[in-house]
Order: C-alpha cells, then structure tokens, then sequence
C-alpha cells in the first residue's frame, strides 16, 4: 500500500465516553466527550431528538477537539437526545460512531442521578468524568441563526464574547480620551477668551480714566462759590505766579531807580 493509499483511507470509529445509557444531565450545559482516533484530524458531532438522526438538533464539526460543552441548547423537561461521533480526515469522514442516547433535564435531577449511581460507577463513568475534568473543551453558545447558519452550509464564525468587550473596551477608552482631549481645548480656549476680555476692559478703564485726567487738567475757572474760589489748570497756575513774581520784581526796580534819582537831585 503506498503512502497515498494510506492517507485516503478513512479514519476509524471514536468510541463515545459520554453521556452514555440514558444517563441524565443539566440540559443547559452538556459535556460530550469520546475517546481519540490516533489518524483523525477532525471530528463531527451531532445531536438528533431519534435515533435515526432525521431530526437534528446539533450538526457541528468540532475540529480535533475530543470533549465539546454545548451550552443554552438543550430543555431541561426531560426529553431523550441521542448522539453520535464522526472521525474525518482533510480528505474525508469516517463511518458514525455507536449511537448512545441521554435525558436532558435539570440540574437538579442530574445530581440525584449521580448520587444514585455513584456506588456503581463503572471505568466508563469514571472516564467520561476524567474527560470532562482535563480534556480541552470547547464552549458552544449556539442561538437561533446559528441553526439557519447550518442549514445553509455556513460554518459556524461567532465571536467570543471577550473579545466583543475587549473591542467594546478599546472603544470606550478612545472615546473617553477624545471627550477629555476636547474637554481640555474648550477650557483653554475659554480661558485665553476671558484673558483677552480682561485685557482689553482693563485697557477701557485706563483710557476712560487718562481722559477724566486730561478733562480735569485742562477745565479751568470753575468757581466754587462756597469756598470762594475758583480752579484753574497747573499750567496756568504756574504762569500767573511766574507773571506776578515778574511785576513784584519789576516794581521794586523801578522804585530803587526813583529813589536813587531824588537822592541825587
């Protein structure tokens, strides 16, 4: 047999660890699991409410995973499933594995079972609950669309629900950074706005008071008739002093002349 003969040959049969004999489990999650094929690289798992799989729940390949929890898929009123494995190659699918049925139910009647069978627990029980201990296990979520999905030959692509938060996250935070980015802007422009503004009444306030200044020095003869008197500009002011001190000093001088003549006559 040549070593293209080898690889187109057919996997052979998993052998189905669990749930097995009818057992009952919690229906809103259910762990299958089925020992591996040493020459598969892949496997189809599939769930159907008969035997004769005419009517599907679950058709799923499940890739080289060996234990897949199906999760929110099944009722928990005590209906009978029955299950099945598939071993596949790149190339093709091995012959189904032996059909073996179980009861989806509560929680609660789950672990009553459990407790009643616990003293009779064979190695395939204690395999199926190793398995579903250490196996690597893949958490299927399955809504409504994913059956349409199936139906039409779309495999199944969802996002796991931490990677929507973690986008979700990234999101948030750049959108925080924007709102506080543009928060600081409007602040500083208000700032550099109200700056100016001061500026510029400041500017106001001095100018109105230089020309109060200018309207104060330059008004003259305004008479203050209780007082008696009257203001003037310090200029002015200045100047009639400086005129009246001229003539004191002139009559003097012409006084000294006049004295001086008579004295020599």
């Amino acid at each position: 047999m040549t070593a293209e003969d080898a690889s187109g040959d057919a996997p052979s049969t998993p052998t189905l660890v669990g749930p097995v004999d009818g057992t009952t489990v919690d229906g809103r999650e259910i762990t299958f699991a089925w020992k591996p094929v040493p020459e598969a690289n892949r496997y189809r798992l599939q769930v159907a409410r008969t035997a004769r799989f005419d009517d599907p729940v679950l058709d799923e390949d499940v890739g080289d995973e060996t234990a897949v929890t199906v999760g929110n898929q099944f009722p928990t009123d005590e209906q009978t499933f029955f299950w099945r494995v598939s071993a596949g190659t790149s190339e093709k699918w091995g012959d189904p594995s032996a059909v073996e049925s179980f009861i989806a139910a509560t929680e609660e009647a789950s672990e009553q079972q459990l407790v009643g069978v616990q003293d009779a627990a064979g190695p395939i029980t204690g395999l199926a609950r190793a398995a579903k201990r250490e196996i690597k296990q893949r958490v299927f979520s399955l809504e409504d669309q994913f059956e349409e999905e199936r139906e039409r030959g779309v495999a199944y692509e969802g996002i796991a629900a931490n990677q929507i938060t973690a986008i979700a996250l990234s999101i948030l935070v750049v959108i925080l950074a924007a709102v506080a980015v543009l928060f600081g802007w409007n602040e500083q422009v208000r700032q550099e706005a109200q700056a100016s503004a001061t500026d510029e009444q400041n500017y106001e306030m001095l100018r109105r008071a230089e020309t109060e200044a200018q309207q104060d020095l330059t008004q003259y003869e305004v008479v203050d008739e209780e007082e008696g008197g009257y203001q003037i500009p310090i200029d002015r002011a200045m100047d009639i002093i400086a005129t009246e001190e001229y003539q004191q000093q002139r009559e003097a001088s012409e006084g000294e002349e006049t004295q001086s003549g008579q004295g020599g006559e």
